[in-house]
């Protein structure tokens, strides 16, 4: 397990800690336009911690826990720091922190009892993409609203409202079918 922890892939899930406090620092400190980039750093270190594990042969227990691990405290964080600034509202927040927080105790209690480590599946990633996809445009509207991405975002801030809407209600959906699937695989373990 030490050995995994070295792995490229392992460090770059864990890198997405050290970026997420930064990326929360820039949220409270209402510098949307950094919080936006460090929030597509973490995104693109999402999925070079996926490619490198696969081309290097380095998919481990340790990664299948930490890399997870990394996308539900970013979700958590992120979407706490909005809805304290009143940008999205709480019950968008309860669905999603109750849907990490069912996987992660589950999670848990199969690596306890059984020793089974879940691997995401393609609806977990689709809604993960999903919920990051809405907290990002949330917070590049909320930027534009305040004039910290220039005047041309801010002619088209109705679209994007709208935008953020149908992604709330879509990330609601692919967080009901990837909790389906979870319990369903959760179910077939225990």
């Amino acid at each position: 397990m030490k050995k995994e922890i070295f792995y490229i892939s392992n460090l770059i899930s864990l890198s997405r800690f050290l970026l997420l406090g930064v990326a929360a620092f820039y949220l409270l400190s209402m510098n949307y336009l950094m919080a936006c980039v460090l929030i597509l750093l973490i995104w693109v270190s999402d999925l070079l911690d996926g490619y490198f594990a696969r081309k290097r042969g380095e998919i481990s227990d340790f990664g299948k826990i930490v890399d997870p691990l990394a996308d539900k405290a970013s979700i958590i964080v992120i979407v706490l720091i909005l809805l304290i600034q009143d940008i999205i509202p709480l019950w968008f927040v309860i669905i999603t922190v109750s849907r990490d927080a069912l996987i992660l105790i589950g999670g848990l209690y199969l690596n306890a009892k059984k020793n089974i480590v879940l691997q995401s599946n393609w609806l977990g990633k689709v809604a993960v993409f999903t919920i990051g996809t809405t907290l990002f445009l949330s917070i590049f509207a909320k930027g534009t609203q305040i004039g910290q991405f220039g005047n041309f975002f801010s002619y088209h801030n109705e679209i994007t409202e709208l935008l953020i809407v149908i992604l709330l209600f879509l990330s609601i959906g692919m967080i009901l079918l990837s909790l389906v699937s979870y319990l369903k695989r959760f179910l077939e373990n225990i």
